[in-house]
């Protein structure tokens, strides 16, 4: 698998959850949608594969109403354009139009495609729905796709937040803080990211390459320390053209467990899953949490976070000021990103 040479990479968000106000937002990650309404909850999956087709699946309660629905995509070639990769359920299928949310490192990149239309049409509620992504001939080029599902299910009485942020790893670093109004009894706190180009542990082919990891941490404690991976790859081994990770809920056979807290050192490789618990570290009574995300060898892309939080919450981005300048500083050193030439098989 090929992998970059180096970077130190975090993201710049803050979240504002409870009854904050914020200005405009410039931050790597970025809130895309926010949802608040009772029994508000969200599906979560991801897939790639080196050949053209991978399947993504849904597992929506009976029920449900279905709100919005987005098709991420995942590139490692700067001039790749995901645009005619195809999102099939049975026969029906639609080409849907990406929007480019950045580039990183001078050519990893993310992308995002509203399929409300579509999604809203073939799902079957209470039941299974696979959904199949066609990549063409530019499937060598994509790592893979994440679908997101918005939906609120009448069974759940209380209200709920769940917050949508994409965009792309910043090469600065990210610190998202989090404010809340005090957290009751019984709440609950879950996170799932997206990251492409991903991969974690140590490349046996070059002893030197032993940091391919990224750290999330909450209120100053690791959360994990080998986030990231291409758990979600359907082709074994996985290579490039498969690396990508998302974590998965609702999706049926595809749900990932919750990551064991803490998921410390290179014996965790395998058990992180990118479906974070919170509640492991925020406790009742908190309003506050500061997450921070680090990719010191400055080789995946987090583009994508879902945050489901079981209490009412206005979320908003905004970017930090000592964060900013030192996105100017990494981008002045970090010129055309290249690629090792080496390959890791998972």
């Amino acid at each position: 698998m090929d992998r970059l040479g180096w970077r130190s990479s975090v993201l710049t968000a803050t979240i504002l959850a409870g009854f904050g106000v914020a200005g405009p937002a410039q931050a790597s990650l970025t809130l895309f949608q926010s949802f608040t309404a009772a029994g508000e909850s969200a599906s979560t999956d991801g897939c790639g594969s080196s050949g053209a087709t991978c399947t993504l699946d849904s597992l929506i309660p009976a029920g449900s109403t279905i709100q919005a629905d987005y098709l991420y995509s995942s590139t490692y070639a700067n001039t790749t354009n995901p645009n005619g990769v195809t999102l099939s359920q049975g026969a029906n299928m639609v080409t849907p139009t990406f929007t480019p949310l950045g580039v990183n490192n001078g050519f990893l990149q993310a992308w995002r495609a509203n399929v409300t239309g579509f999604v809203q049409a073939n799902a079957s509620l209470g039941s299974l729905t696979t959904w199949t992504v066609n990549e063409g001939t530019q499937t060598a080029a994509i790592d893979g796709e994440g679908l997101v599902i918005a939906y609120t299910n009448p069974a759940i009485s209380n209200t709920q937040t769940v917050a949508i942020l994409d965009g792309f790893s910043s090469s600065s670093g990210d610190t998202s803080h989090i404010n809340f109004s005090a957290l009751p009894a019984g709440f609950t706190a879950t996170m799932q990211i997206g990251d492409g180009f991903s991969f974690d542990g140590s490349d046996p082919n070059n002893p030197a390459d032993t940091a391919q990891v990224s750290t999330i941490a909450v209120n100053g404690t690791d959360l994990t320390t080998v986030a990231g991976h291409c758990d979600d790859s359907q082709t074994s081994p996985c290579e490039d053209g498969s690396l990508i990770t998302v974590g998965a809920i609702n999706a049926g056979p595809d749900n990932d467990p919750f990551t064991p807290f803490p998921c410390t050192g290179l014996t965790c490789i395998g058990m992180d899953h990118e479906n974070y618990n919170l509640a492991n570290i925020l406790n009742v009574g908190d309003t506050s949490a500061t997450l921070t995300t680090v990719n010191p060898s400055g080789d995946d892309n987090i583009f994508l976070e879902v945050f489901e939080f079981s209490v009412p919450a206005q979320v908003v981005t905004t970017p930090e000021p000592s964060a900013i300048a030192l996105l100017g500083f990494g981008l002045a050193g970090l010129g055309w990103a290249r690629r090792r030439g080496s390959r890791r098989q998972q």
